[in-house]
């Protein structure tokens, strides 16, 4: 179900009244109606009486379009594919993606670049455990497919509607690798960015220190949030009835400037806590640099797979050692370039732990 059938009087007051909504928005579907209002009016009365009028599903659309122009960014996640593929069954997959999709009236295009295909896909989310005006959101869902020296990298918004469309992909390409070569059984080699198979806590927590400290021209300036997780033991999920034995902390979190250097964050890891999530700022190693920050982390801290990052912007500097208050999105190149150097520095860490236990 893809639109909002029905709207109580006091949903549409509730949705109206939210900052969201601004003074002129509101003005202007009581314009749209034929009446006008003064500046002067208070939001919360022109919400209240304007919710009191006749409103079908094209006002509702009108008002949910407000709220669906305000998305989050999304994490960002990848795999690789480790096979042999020829471009050309990448676009054909991609052709068959869009198709499929197509045929679900989602929006799909597809632009190929030198090294990098994009896959632009539009679609509604709904979750009916928001408000009715929020309940459908448009999103849009970026694949970067990028050659790799070893076969491609797809790269990802971490959500369970983008990767079911990953999901169909990947079916594409096989099914098109077992249709070039039918004598030879072709199975993906997809690879993801994981320690599932680690469960030593030293070595989770090594994970992130090394990414951090790991990104090549740029050294780590300070860790603004460390997540820390204890995995329950066998002892006490086993434990019935409520006694001390049975009590666990399984997750903290600490904030602030040197975060990694607190006592308290030593003291967790003593206890057998680990890093599952972290936000870190980095300047570049040449020169005056301008401040960039960003967030990983595992989606399972128990299993320590799913991993995500994203950007949280950069500072620009000022000069003696000054940065400007607020921080700016990345360009699209320079996102590119994290993206990049993330992922590689992520997967040439996990491939390092997991020659150490073979």
């Amino acid at each position: 179900m893809n639109n909002i059938h029905s709207v109580t009087d006091k949903a549409l007051f509730d949705a109206l009244s939210q900052p969201r909504v601004t003074p002129n928005e509101l003005r202007d579907l009581y314009l749209q109606r034929g009446i006008l209002v003064s500046k002067a009016t208070d939001k919360k009365e022109l919400a209240k009486n304007f919710s009191k009028f006749s409103h079908d599903f094209h006002l509702h659309q009108k008002i949910a379009a407000i709220f669906g122009g305000f998305l989050r960014r999304e994490k960002s996640t990848s795999v690789l594919i480790k096979n042999t593929i020829s471009r050309d069954i990448m676009l054909e997959a991609a052709d068959q993606l869009k198709k499929e999709l197509e045929n679900q009236d989602d929006l799909c295009n597809i632009i190929a670049d030198k090294n990098i295909v994009r896959i632009h896909v539009t679609y509604l989310s709904t979750n009916y455990g928001k408000s009715d005006f929020c309940q459908v959101e448009k999103k849009t869902a970026v694949f970067e497919i990028e050659k790799q020296d070893l076969g491609y990298s797809i790269r990802r918004p971490d959500n369970d509607q983008a990767k079911a469309y990953e999901s169909t992909f990947l079916k594409h390409i096989e099914i098109l690798c077992n249709e070039e070569n039918p004598e030879e059984d072709f199975d993906l080699d997809v690879d993801e960015i994981n320690l599932s198979n680690i469960d030593d806590a030293e070595k989770r927590t090594e994970f992130f220190t090394k990414l951090i400290n790991g990104l090549e021209g740029f050294t780590l300036h300070d860790v603004t949030d460390a997540y820390v997780y204890h995995p329950k033991p066998k002892v006490i999920e086993e434990e019935d009835g409520d006694t001390d034995s049975g009590v666990h902390i399984s997750k903290a979190s600490l904030k602030g400037e040197g975060v990694l250097k607190s006592e308290e964050l030593t003291s967790l890891y003593q206890r057998g806590f680990y890093i599952w999530k972290i936000r870190w700022k980095v300047l570049e190693k040449d020169g005056d640099s301008d401040m960039y920050e960003f967030e990983a982390q595992f989606n399972d801290p128990l299993d320590f797979n799913g991993f995500s990052y994203i950007s949280r912007g950069y500072k620009k500097f000022k000069g003696a050692g000054e940065y400007n208050k607020n921080s700016v999105p990345l360009g699209d190149s320079r996102e590119i370039f994290f993206k990049q150097l993330i992922e590689s520095t992520a997967r040439s860490i996990i491939d390092n732990i997991n020659e150490e236990y073979e």
